[in-house]
């Protein structure tokens, strides 16, 4: 039973404002009395393609700090962009000090809008605790697509919880970087009051395949490839190309990198001598002067992204790469929701040029970053937690996680939340006990800057019904002339929609004591109703009377 509110005053407060009941866009807000923090910031990519120009959402930095003013602190679980893509527009609010490892500093440190902002980076340790206020957070190693990730054990004066970030329990990890289990232990041995979990594949039974079990598949198929192979991955999945480091010297390959994503992380790992001194990596240079059989490209494009490499080189070439019917294409990755159909093409059309191509439906060449059920369950196991939240996921996931863990904590509670509800931990027990608001802001990526309302609406009028420019001039006695150019308007036939509205405004009276911008009122209403008969779009329509743009 837990005790009255009033008879505790220690507490932990969890509030999560994003990654909560969708993909993306993780974040969470750790709160007692008098300190603040905030775990990961990152992105999300748009759900909805039908938002133009809208490369990714984070969330308003201008409502964070109004809700939560004492905010004093950012830990990073790990670097993949839905944790680390909004912080600079977090820094660029407020300066706050951003814990995390080395290769994730790294990532953070390359992405800053402003190099300034590095000052703000901290460098932590596995296991060596880190003091902010009266909270105390722990970096404990767990294995994932990506190197150096962590959970987060956390402790406060009102209890403790365990932040798992994204992570699986690969036994094998060829990079020597281990799942923590005997400190997850430990940490379950001290007592856990809360255990929040990554619920990405919780609907998938038995343990998520390692890295070590897809190694054979991928090597028979790069044995069997008469030319050279291009294989794609996720850019960001450094482990998975030191295991294919460590396969290639056998095969008698060598391994050069296409794309600026993949360049960029191979930089960040050399720089922590992540490959130790593997001699198995070329330049683009050395490896077109290799020989076909001796050579493969990690490319991006494991999404079919337009401007990756490995589409480029399928539509002509890329970096004076061009396929050959002896080449063999890899997919070494999942198709994320709703690139599948762009996948599909892009599969259709390496093969029309008669390159032999490989995805994950044949064979075992790929494995997923995130726990399938029987890994949450042996964390579960480790740390015994008093109580349990589903994380990560979309209400689906989640739910599914909460209907299992139910039967994993008979006696604890199983909260199922969503972004903003605010979880109190006190003596032991956690509840739900309020809500915040959240709110995320529409990025243009070519700009680095925030998109208005106006702005997407006028995009979204101007890609579904093209652009009206209504030029015209009025004199003194109240007569206009007009002149109207269409730019994306389907017509019946080319200038019949223009040709009409040019007649309509033409034969508009006007008087002479209205204001420019009345006139305006009367033209755009004018144009609007001789469109409706003819054109069911609503285009993107500015007016300009007598030079000056009124609408």
């Amino acid at each position: 039973m837990c005790p009255d509110r009033e008879q505790v005053p220690a507490r932990l407060r969890v509030i999560p404002l994003g990654g909560v009941g969708e993909f993306g866009a993780n974040a969470t807000i750790i709160q007692s009395e008098t300190t603040t923090i905030l775990v990961d910031f990152g992105l999300m990519f748009p759900p909805d393609k039908r938002q133009p120009g809208v490369d990714y959402y984070v969330h308003d930095p201008a409502l964070i700090f109004e809700q939560f003013p004492d905010l004093s602190a950012v830990f990073i679980t790990h670097g993949h962009e839905d944790h680390i893509g909004g912080l600079s527009f977090l820094l660029a609010y407020r300066s706050l000090p951003v814990y995390s490892m080395p290769y994730t500093l790294g990532l953070i440190r390359h992405g800053l809008a402003n190099p300034e902002m590095a000052a703000n980076l901290r460098e932590v340790s596995l296991n060596e605790p880190i003091r902010h206020g009266d909270i105390e957070v722990e970096f404990v190693g767990v294995t994932h697509s990506i190197v150096q990730a962590c959970a987060l054990y956390i402790r406060g004066p009102g209890g403790s919880l365990l932040h798992s970030g994204d992570f699986k329990v690969d036994p094998l990890p060829r990079d020597g970087y281990l799942f923590q289990s005997q400190r997850l232990r430990e940490i379950g041995d001290a007592g856990l009051d809360l255990l929040i979990m990554d619920s990405t594949n919780a609907g998938k039974t038995g343990f998520c395949a390692g890295e070590a079990e897809i190694v054979p598949g991928l090597e028979a198929l790069i044995e069997q490839a008469p030319g050279r192979v291009f294989i794609t991955t996720f850019s960001s999945h450094m482990p998975r190309i030191r295991a294919l480091a460590d396969a290639v010297p056998a095969l008698g390959r060598r391994i050069a990198f296409l794309g600026n994503s993949f360049n960029k992380h191979f930089r960040l790992s050399n720089d922590l001598d992540y490959f130790e001194g593997s001699q198995c990596f070329v330049s683009g240079s050395e490896a077109q002067r290799l020989a076909d059989d001796k050579l493969i490209y990690v490319v991006t494009g494991s999404q079919a992204e337009q401007r990756s490499a490995l589409v480029r080189i399928s539509h002509g070439g890329f970096l004076g790469v061009a396929l050959r019917s002896t080449d063999t294409v890899i997919f070494s990755s999942r198709a994320i929701p709703g690139n599948e159909r762009a996948l599909a093409l892009l599969v259709s059309d390496l093969e029309r040029k008669g390159v032999v191509v490989h995805t994950p439906r044949e064979r075992l060449i790929h494995t997923s970053g995130h726990a399938y059920r029987e890994d949450l369950a042996y964390m579960v196991g480790l740390t015994r937690p008093k109580n349990a939240a589903p994380i990560h996921g979309e209400y689906h996931q989640l739910l599914n996680h909460h209907h299992w863990l139910r039967d994993m904590l008979p006696e604890g509670e199983v909260l199922l939340i969503e972004d903003g509800n605010e979880v109190v931990i006190e003596a032991g027990c956690a509840r739900v006990a309020g809500q915040y608001d959240c709110r995320l802001m529409p990025i243009d990526g070519n700009q680095e800057w925030v998109l208005g309302r106006t702005v997407l609406k006028e995009r979204k009028d101007m890609m579904y019904s093209g652009l009206l420019l209504v030029n015209g001039a009025i004199d003194g006695a109240g007569v206009g002339r007009f002149e109207v150019h269409a730019h994306g308007l389907v017509e019946p036939a080319p200038g019949a929609i223009v040709a009409a509205l040019e007649q309509d405004l033409n034969q508009m009276a006007f008087n002479a004591g209205m204001s420019t911008s009345e006139w305006s009122l009367l033209v755009y209403q004018r144009v609007t109703a001789s469109l409706k008969p003819r054109f069911r779009g609503r285009p993107l329509t500015k007016i300009v009377i007598n030079g000056q743009v009124t609408r």
